[in-house]
């Protein structure tokens, strides 16, 4: 009599953890299809319309690249001012106060200052109206719709916290004899749904023999329409540094 009076209090608490686990399971799908209310083109134009209103945006950075079996990482900030203003400062990975290299884009060129070197590199940017996702990341707000398929990448962690990840995978071109030659790319941007603003971006390629290459980009300390200084784009290239003009190749 007390074994069946034990066993019936078992099944009792079973179905009662099956039934909570279900409950779990439910709020769980019920949270990430809320999140994808809204599909990748409206996530895609709110945050096209946030970058819209920014004057600049700035932010720290950890950048991680896979090559093959190696990962290297870097670290540093960046401000960028509309339409392709660009300041970006990669630091010593033990102080943080030392500048290892500078980029500038000042709206007509782009500015690499290497200061162990002495070595600037220059060269002419192509398109000074080009608006970008990032500028340096080389693809055109304008043009992303047209020339790549978007897509939303679920994931149960992020989605809930209101970040949204799109994969941009570029349109086949019959005249893109690199793409046709089998080599895979595709850009990834976070975006978070309370400011529509970038959290992480990044690109990913692999070539035809199977080498893959990775950049993903993580932003903390992100700032939006900050009074900046006025000469912040501006490149005054240093004493004696060899200027190596790649705009003449």
């Amino acid at each position: 009599m007390i074994q069946r009076i034990y066993w019936k209090s078992v099944l009792r608490k079973s179905v009662g953890f099956r039934n909570f686990l279900l409950a779990v399971i439910l709020l769980s799908s019920l949270c990430v299809n809320n999140t994808y209310s809204q599909t990748v083109d409206e996530i895609f134009q709110n945050f096209k319309q946030a970058y819209e209103k920014s004057d600049n945006f700035s932010a720290n950075f950890e950048e991680t690249t896979l090559l093959s079996n190696r990962k290297s990482v870097a670290r540093g900030r960046f401000i960028f001012g509309k339409p392709n203003l660009l300041r970006k400062e990669y630091v010593d990975r033990k102080d943080a106060s030392k500048v290892v290299q500078i980029t500038v884009l000042d709206g007509e060129y782009a500015w690499t200052y290497t200061p162990i070197l002495n070595q600037v590199n220059k060269m002419k940017w192509n398109n000074p109206e080009r608006r970008e996702l990032l500028p340096g990341i080389g693809a055109s707000l304008e043009d992303v719709q047209t020339n790549y398929d978007m897509v939303l990448v679920p994931d149960e962690f992020a989605n809930p916290k209101g970040v949204h990840q799109i994969e941009l995978t570029p349109k086949k071109d019959p005249k893109d004899q690199l793409m046709n030659a089998g080599v895979k790319e595709k850009l990834l941007i976070w975006v978070k749904s309370d400011e529509w603003l970038p959290v992480q971006f990044g690109y990913e390629s692999e070539l035809e023999d199977g080498t893959r290459q990775s950049v993903i980009v993580a932003l903390t300390e992100i700032k939006r329409d900050t009074e900046l200084a006025p000469d912040l784009f501006k490149f005054v290239v240093p004493e004696d540094a060899e200027v190596i003009n790649l705009s003449e190749n």
